[in-house]
């Protein structure tokens, strides 16, 4: 293993001055970084984490807690924003994945601890409200994608309200009249959001409501689970309601209402416009026509939160971000 020693005999330099090029030193002259940093690269050093963590103040080191956000495509973009920010500014990020049970949250917060994190983002897999353990106060902790019981956390989340509004928005402008939202289960924070926007749309627009249709199509169990009724309804509305454009809960969504629209012999973007949310994956693109989704801010909120820790920021905000419309050829 190469040593810094090593080096700085390389470099022709003290090795006082490789330890002050190795922690990004700025007031480093420009020709001794650039002899350090060419003797690192052709000697292949890779500097002892572990060791210079015992010897620094602040260890550098924040931390992801993804409460199950690693089950869902899209929601890595959290973690990529976040470690975007983080390298810029020469932070290391660690990234633990919990799920709902007690154990695996502490066993979460005791490796926050042994690393001495200077901060922490709980995320989730979907927007919803969440209770974040009292151990968690002890350390600077923002929230993404979900937001606390109490207001006692600062949070970043996406604006459903808004993105419902600008989708509904998109397909009156193309002269769509007649929609039908077939929404989320009713009960999350998604559905109601998405919901409103729609409808404040729809009235925005002086649009008659008598020609906006709004069910859930997701339902929830007493168990938790959920179950779906997106095709039976789908066809049912197309039949009975006659929309010109169906709005889907989400992407997966869209993706069975395309089949109905196909079994009935009519064509997406001609005879019906199809519209969804999320961007979720590959979806979007594999369908035929391609999907108008409106695409969840995820990689925006995991480079404000980040920023705000880094920030130092102590504030107690509740901060939306929006959507953004890819436009497509389903409409």
């Amino acid at each position: 293993m190469v040593t810094i020693k090593q080096v700085a005999v390389h470099a022709g330099v003290s090795f006082k001055t490789v330890s002050r090029v190795v922690n990004n030193d700025p007031t480093v002259k420009d020709i001794n970084r650039e002899k350090v940093l060419k003797a690192i690269k052709e000697l292949g050093y890779r500097p002892n984490r572990a060791a210079s963590l015992t010897r620094r103040k602040n260890s550098n080191i924040y931390a992801i807690i993804a409460d199950e956000l690693l089950s869902v495509p899209y929601t890595f973009d959290i973690i990529r924003g976040a470690q975007e920010i983080a390298w810029q500014k020469n932070k290391e990020l660690l990234i633990l994945n919990v799920n709902e049970t007690q154990a695996s949250i502490d066993r979460a917060i005791e490796s926050l601890l042994e690393y001495r994190v200077e901060g922490v983002i709980y995320s989730a897999m979907y927007h919803r409200q969440v209770a974040i353990a009292d151990e968690l106060k002890k350390i600077p902790t923002i929230l993404a994608n979900c937001f606390p019981a109490l207001n006692n956390f600062p949070c970043v989340v996406p604006d459903e309200q808004q993105a419902g509004e600008d989708i509904t928005d998109a397909l009156i402008r193309k002269g769509y009249r007649r929609i039908a939202f077939l929404n989320l289960n009713e009960n999350i924070v998604a559905a109601k959001g998405r919901k409103l926007g729609v409808i404040n749309s729809f009235k925005k627009h002086g649009l008659p409501l008598d020609d906006l249709h709004i069910e859930s199509v997701i339902i929830g169990q007493a168990d938790g689970s959920e179950v779906s009724t997106s095709r039976e309804s789908a066809a049912r509305v197309i039949d009975e309601f006659k929309p010109d454009a169906i709005i889907c809960g989400q992407d997966p969504m869209a993706l069975e209402i395309y089949f109905v629209v196909h079994d009935k012999g009519m064509i997406v973007g001609k005879d019906i416009g199809i519209a969804s949310f999320d961007d979720w994956g590959s979806i979007p693109e594999l369908l035929q026509p391609n999907l108008t989704t409106m695409a969840l801010p995820h990689h925006a909120m995991g480079r404000w939160a980040m920023e705000y820790l880094i920030e130092q920021r102590t504030d107690i905000v509740h901060h939306s971000l929006p959507f953004k419309l890819i436009s497509r050829d389903s409409f």
